[in-house]
């Protein structure tokens, strides 16, 4: 199959310094969502899928998190729109009945420097209760822009193993813990400044590096998009 995963460049060196700089006095205002692992803004993946009460995590910030983002990264949230547009030839927007694009930070222990079973799809959509009609054939991306990488760098493991796909071999007793374990994904390295797509969901996970470094960071713009009848809709 063609690649499901493509690169754009969004942003220089200096750029990507200049947002993790802004990123940084904004300290006090990022959630901790688990050792060395934060977000600055929501995410459907933790707000609304895993939660117990959506409406008090995901929508009952939802204005606070989206000023936020829009205040400090306004310019950064248009640029990303405009490459996704030219990427895809199609309009995008932000609607703030659902959350911005926001931000990853890893940090410390939160790096991982061992591959983890936390292989996935991104079908965090399906969890969420659209405050607008979507398009009825399920259409969606996932883009993942990296601001600041460790020491030894940063990537995605992928399987080039779509929905579809699992479900095929879960007909024949896989699962995606079987091929978590049994394949090895091929290696998709990140660099700063240029966003990798996923222009459908395939199996992956974040790369584990070879080593942490003191001082180490991990960040990375995070989004994804789902079609309506004028376009993409971007949002995280």
């Amino acid at each position: 199959m063609e690649s499901p995963l493509v690169d754009v460049d969004v942003l220089d060196e200096p750029g990507c310094v200049d947002v993790s700089r802004r990123l940084e006095s904004l300290r006090p205002c990022w959630l901790t969502r688990g050792v060395g692992y934060f977000t600055l803004g929501l995410a459907t993946y933790l707000d609304v899928a895993v939660s117990d009460h959506p409406q008090e995590t995901y929508f009952g910030r939802l204005a606070r998190h989206n000023r936020l983002l829009r205040d400090h990264f306004g310019d950064l949230l248009d640029r990303v729109a405009d490459v996704l547009a030219v990427l895809l030839d199609m309009p995008t927007r932000y609607d703030e009945r659902v959350a911005l694009p926001g931000f990853h930070v890893f940090e410390g222990e939160g790096i991982a420097d061992a591959p983890r079973p936390s292989h996935h799809f991104d079908l965090q959509h399906r969890a969420m209760p659209w405050p607008f009609e979507i398009a009825r054939v399920e259409q969606s991306i996932s883009f993942t822009l990296p601001i600041a990488l460790p020491h030894r760098g940063g990537a995605l493991d992928v399987w080039d193993i779509t929905e579809a796909d699992m479900l095929r071999l879960e007909r024949l007793g896989g699962t995606s813990g079987t091929i978590g374990e049994t394949t090895e994904p091929r290696r998709h390295a990140y660099r700063v400044g240029r966003m990798a797509v996923q222009l459908t969901p395939v199996l992956h996970r974040i790369a584990a590096v070879p080593a942490r470094h003191p001082g180490d960071q991990r960040i990375t713009l995070q989004g994804h998009g789902i079609r309506d009848a004028d376009g993409w809709i971007l949002y995280w």
